[in-house]
């Protein structure tokens, strides 16, 4: 659907993104990621075409798509209504009398007459999403979409995204709540210093890597230090390429252990490693 051939992008000499290059394919969810200053913002405000590129190429399927766009604040509210702000931003698509279905699904009817200042931070996200899925978009780019959620308002937001998705819509979204991420997005792009440094299924970063977790007597705490296990909350854990080796080497030094939990790599435990690496840790 988006391709990105070689995007490079300066400011000021200092150049911020270099050779940027990718495919995104029709209803796929991608996660971008990066510390600060990696050159994420840039990268989004080049695809809404905010922003111009110094070299390569932004190429869509077909002709170039509506884009729905969820920033992490709205910059104009003032002295809006909730319904005031819903048809404002509505009719600058020529969508106005869709204003009560989007009410109706962000959950504000109630809300209609009050200030949109005043709504909590994910009422705002639930209104924010459903103006910009209102636009029939074909890219769907999202910054922090369930910051302020509850659980019963991140579970119905998920439910929504995928009807979203299952109609051909392509989702690119950063945020820092890694743990909502991981059921969000199926990809991830991790930018440092302006380049691509992964580009990886998240399925296959939750492969990767076992956390090996257990309980065992306290007497084998150094020999389990020393083979690379932490301890917290009266569990060892240690994550492992190879899970069947450590459990064989446990067995080896007549480590009794009880509890014992494998499960894959979180994406939250890769990205800490990124985020690591770069700082040098």
């Amino acid at each position: 659907m988006l391709k990105l051939d070689h995007i490079s992008k300066s400011f000021k000499g200092q150049q911020v993104l270099r050779d940027i290059t990718f495919h995104m394919a029709e209803g796929e969810s991608i996660l971008l990621l990066g510390a600060n200053g990696a050159g994420k913002s840039t990268l989004i405000k080049i695809v809404l075409q905010m922003l111009k590129q110094d070299q390569g190429s932004m190429t869509w399927k077909g002709k170039r798509p509506y884009i729905g766009y969820v920033p992490q604040a709205p910059s104009m509210i003032g002295n809006l209504s909730v319904l005031q702000f819903a048809s404002y931003v509505l009719s600058l698509h020529g969508r106005k009398n869709q204003v009560q279905t989007v009410l109706r699904d962000a959950g504000l009817e109630s809300k209609r007459k009050e200030l949109a200042e005043n709504l909590s931070t994910g009422q705002i996200k639930r209104l924010l999403f459903q103006l910009a899925v209102a636009v029939k978009p074909k890219l769907l780019i999202m910054d922090e979409p369930t910051a302020g959620m509850d659980l019963e308002a991140k579970r119905k937001f998920r439910k929504q995204l995928s009807d979203v998705r299952s109609d051909g819509v392509s989702v690119l979204l950063t945020t820092h709540i890694l743990s909502d991420a991981g059921e969000l997005a199926e990809r991830l792009l991790y930018l440092e210093d302006g380049v691509i440094k992964v580009d990886r299924s998240i399925e296959g970063i939750k492969m990767d890597r076992k956390s090996i977790s257990f309980q065992t007597d306290s007497k084998h705490k150094s020999l389990l230090l020393s083979m690379g296990y932490i301890q917290e909350e009266g569990l060892y854990r240690k994550l492992t390429e190879n899970a069947d080796f450590e459990l064989k080497l446990l067995i080896q030094n007549s480590i009794r252990f009880s509890q014992l939990e494998i499960k894959g790599d979180t994406l939250e435990q890769y990205v800490e490693g990124l985020e690591g690496e770069e700082i040098g840790i």
